[in-house]
């Protein structure tokens, strides 16, 4: 007999599995990006193509400081290590799910003091007897007991042992849905490092823009003063008016108002960047305080192909991981609708006293299987399978949603990479000609053949548009900074864990 239950609980065991199976979906993605992403306009000296994307994208601006920053970003920096732990509670949600295939196995141990009723039949296992004496019972004609009281001690120890066999895969299923979380969890923090190190770029490439526009504000108050300085001079001479030298003094004091702005926006981005390699305010200051020049872009930035976009982007990866844990939660719903059979065992030592409970004859046991088949439970189980299908469709839906994202995000960001270019390229000439123009009318002024208004108009157009094109400069590195960040990175995943 025993050699023929073996097979069958192995049979029943290994079951079947109820429930759809994920199917990895596949992208619609176009062939290729947009004439507009591909064909770069004439202005733009740094145009993107269609080759395999630079996994370290950030070496492309070639300064030292920038790749430090982003390779040592993810050292101590909090938001990493929050991710991180979440990974740490996903592993443990799946190794209690994994607990499911196994027995479960407990030892107990027992000291119950019993009292039986005397008018119970069993009064005799306590040393009385209902019909041995004592008077008759004058409402059910029974004798009362008469002897000892029918009390007892049961003295018990011993293992108790459980196996649920997975016929319908209900612990299959959820097993995994919970590998399923874990994976989603790694590619979120994938992201996560994604984000970092695009956030610590960008940081950094707007300090470099800030320190160039106080560097540029700095230059036109020394300048100014010399104005100030030469106007004050031809006023008492009689060739300039006390209106020029209010003029002056007016257009200094607007300049060096701009100053303390800047000073602490420099001072912000430095504690930005200290935040996001998880140091405390000033950590940087050091290291940064130097002023450096605005790093250049690549000329050619490779962003590959849609199809790779997708496949390359964490966020993406993530979302699929999730609606692959929800197909599998239908799976673990739809199973509860099916019989579960449980096998019970339990093994030990019963005794009424202490004296013989670790004798033979003392020993017990009892095994045999359970079976229970759900047949009422006021549609709460197929509520829930229809709950966990309706979760599948919405994660289907964010999936295809990221997808989409992904793509208008690379293509937005493109628009904008050689958008600010063509502004910046406009700014130079701009800039290049009020400085000549702010060079001609302090000479003009000098020579006295021009107003003083003339030099100050021109100063003011001069300086608003050296600060626009520092700003501009600082735009288009920030701008490829969220094209890489749009392509993925160049991320590449690491392995799942197990």
């Amino acid at each position: 007999m025993m050699r023929r239950a073996v097979p069958l609980l192995a049979l029943l065991a290994a079951g079947c599995t109820v429930g759809p199976n994920f199917l990895r979906p596949t992208p619609r993605t176009p062939e290729g990006w947009t004439r507009a992403s591909l064909d770069a306009p004439a202005y733009a000296r740094s145009r993107a193509v269609a080759a395999e994307i630079d996994r370290s994208w950030w070496t492309s601006f070639r300064d030292p400081t920038l790749t430090w920053l982003v390779t040592s970003a993810e050292s101590g920096n909090p938001d990493i290590e929050e991710a991180s732990a979440r990974i740490a509670e996903t592993r443990e949600q799946r190794s209690i799910a994994l607990a499911g295939f196994w027995p479960t196995l407990d030892a107990q141990a027992s000291d119950t003091r019993l009292r039986i009723s005397r008018n119970s039949p069993f009064a005799a296992l306590a040393g009385g007897s209902p019909s041995a004496g004592g008077q008759p019972n004058p409402t059910q004609g029974a004798a009362i007991p008469t002897g000892p009281k029918p009390t007892l001690s049961i003295y018990q120890a011993g293992f108790d042992a459980a196996w649920e066999l997975d016929i319908f895969g209900r612990t299959r299923r959820g097993v995994e849905a919970a590998g399923a979380d874990l994976l989603s969890a790694e590619r979120l923090l994938d992201n996560a490092r994604l984000s970092l190190r695009a956030e610590a770029a960008r940081a950094y490439l707007e300090l470099r823009g800030l320190q160039a526009r106080r560097e540029v504000a700095l230059q036109s108050v020394r300048l100014q003063r010399d104005t100030l300085g030469l106007t004050r001079s031809r006023a008492q001479s009689g060739f300039a008016t006390e209106v020029d030298v209010a003029n002056a003094e007016a257009q200094l004091a607007s300049t060096e108002a701009t100053l303390p702005q800047l000073e602490a926006q420099v001072t912000q981005a430095m504690n930005r960047l200290a935040r996001l390699l998880g140091q405390d305010p000033g950590a940087l200051s050091d290291r940064l305080t130097a002023r450096a020049p605005q790093p250049p872009v690549p000329e050619v930035v490779a962003i590959g192909l849609p199809l790779d976009t997708v496949r390359r982007r964490p966020d993406v990866a993530s979302a699929e991981a999730a609606l692959a844990a929800q197909t599998a939660r239908i799976g673990v719903a739809t199973a509860q609708l099916y019989p579960s059979i449980r096998i019970n065992g339990t093994l030990g030592l019963q005794s009424g006293n202490t004296a013989n409970l670790f004798t033979a004859a003392s020993r017990f046991f009892s095994i045999g299987p359970s079976l229970m088949i759900p047949l009422f439970e006021g549609g709460r189980l197929r509520a829930q399978v229809r709950l966990e299908e309706a979760r599948q469709r919405t994660a289907a839906i964010a999936w295809r949603r990221t997808v989409l994202d992904a793509l208008h995000e690379v293509e937005n960001a493109l628009a904008a990479y050689y958008g600010e270019q063509g502004r910046r390229a406009a700014l130079m000439r701009q800039a290049r000609a009020a400085q000549s123009a702010a060079a001609l009318a302090r000479q003009r002024f000098t020579a006295g053949l021009g107003t003083f208004l003339e030099v100050l108009d021109a100063e003011r157009t001069r300086l608003n548009a050296q600060l626009a094109l520092a700003q501009s400069a600082a735009l288009v590195s920030t701008d490829l900074v969220a094209v890489y960040k749009a392509l993925g990175g160049g991320w590449e995943p690491n392995p799942p864990h197990g």
